[in-house]
């Protein structure tokens, strides 16, 4: 259930049977934190596993991997120079800093392109 901190804690609370039954795994994800949001009797019979942000190291391996294994990236001649201002922006999310760079890269004419 992405957003689960959205349901009331009715709703949550419909979902304990299920849950204790086994008749459902419940995965659930959110922004806030958990704690707060579900309900202790949902939280106690769940995992809960927190996502960090990406590292720099992480974020370049990323992009490196996507212009090697990506055909319409692949396909270019794509020069990077300085990837500092894409991974300020991304937040550590690779998400989002795959998306920046498509948006980069389609903004740029044909032919070589050069990113400073």
């Amino acid at each position: 259930i992405d957003e689960i901190h959205r349901f009331s804690k009715s709703q949550q609370d419909s979902l304990l049977a299920a849950v204790e039954k086994g008749w459902i795994t419940l995965i659930g994800a959110t922004t806030e934190n958990p704690s707060f949001e579900v309900i202790p009797a949902l939280l106690s019979r769940c995992q809960v596993y927190i996502l960090n942000a990406f590292s720099k190291n992480d974020l370049e391996a990323l992009l490196q991997r996507a212009m090697k294994t990506d055909t319409e990236l692949a396909s270019k001649n794509i020069v990077l120079k300085e990837t500092e201002a894409l991974l300020r922006l991304s937040g550590g999310d690779g998400r989002k800093l795959l998306n920046i760079f498509e948006l980069v890269v389609n903004a740029s004419p044909d032919g070589e392109i050069v990113i400073t």
